[in-house]
């Protein structure tokens, strides 16, 4: 093979990459397409600063967008109609993982609402301390309702009404066994149920 025969395959061959990769480079940034990365695949457009943020876009449908402080979103400023949506998050398909391991998440808005859409959905709450309800009303409209403490629970209230529309009330506590035997397995149904549900909501 002549040396003109090589410099012909080098130029096809470069000519080839060049057609699929692309690179600008200026100070403070880049911008690169058609490379391979280590972990998400060939990139589409990649632009990348001096101090490791940018957004990238990979072949494979992923997008990563990284700040080294903060990235803020401001939008809305000249939406009238107030039914209209000024942020969208939409997810078609898969999971949206909201994370602050070492700050504060907030949700805060004229009224916050949240909704499980699945017919077999939960809304899941649940705090390594307490969970605080602090509201001049609260409502809540089941068509089964349970409350149970491994410990103490405390009911109290400037009136305090209690109705039940199909039987009696009933109540019941550790001595029932020995003022009331007829009424204790009765009781005992219902504080195993309680228990049962308190051991399914700690898992």
């Amino acid at each position: 093979m002549t040396e003109e025969e090589v410099r012909q395959i080098v130029a096809s061959e470069f000519e080839n990459l060049a057609q699929e990769y692309f690179a600008m480079r200026r100070p403070g940034f880049n911008i690169e397409s058609g490379h391979e990365t280590k972990k998400h695949g060939k990139a589409e457009f990649a632009l990348s600063t001096d101090s490791y943020q940018g957004i990238h876009f990979y072949k494979q449908g992923n997008c990563k967008v990284t700040s080294n402080k903060s990235i803020e979103m401001t939008s809305g400023e000249q939406i009238e109609d107030e039914e209209s949506m000024s942020i969208v998050i939409d997810a078609r398909n898969g999971h949206i993982k909201i994370t602050a391991p070492n700050g504060d998440l907030i949700l805060e808005g004229a009224n916050v609402k949240i909704r499980a859409l699945d017919a077999e959905g939960d809304v899941w709450i649940n705090s390594q301390k307490t969970v605080t309800i602090d509201t001049p009303e609260y409502f809540v409209d089941a068509t089964k309702a349970t409350q149970s403490a491994t410990s103490d629970m405390l009911l109290t209230a400037g009136n305090l009404s209690m109705y039940s529309e199909i039987g009696s009330i009933v109540t019941g506590s550790g001595q029932d066994p020995i003022l009331s035997p007829s009424v204790f397995d009765s009781i005992v149904n219902i504080a195993d149920k309680a228990r049962s549900l308190g051991r399914t909501l700690g898992a």
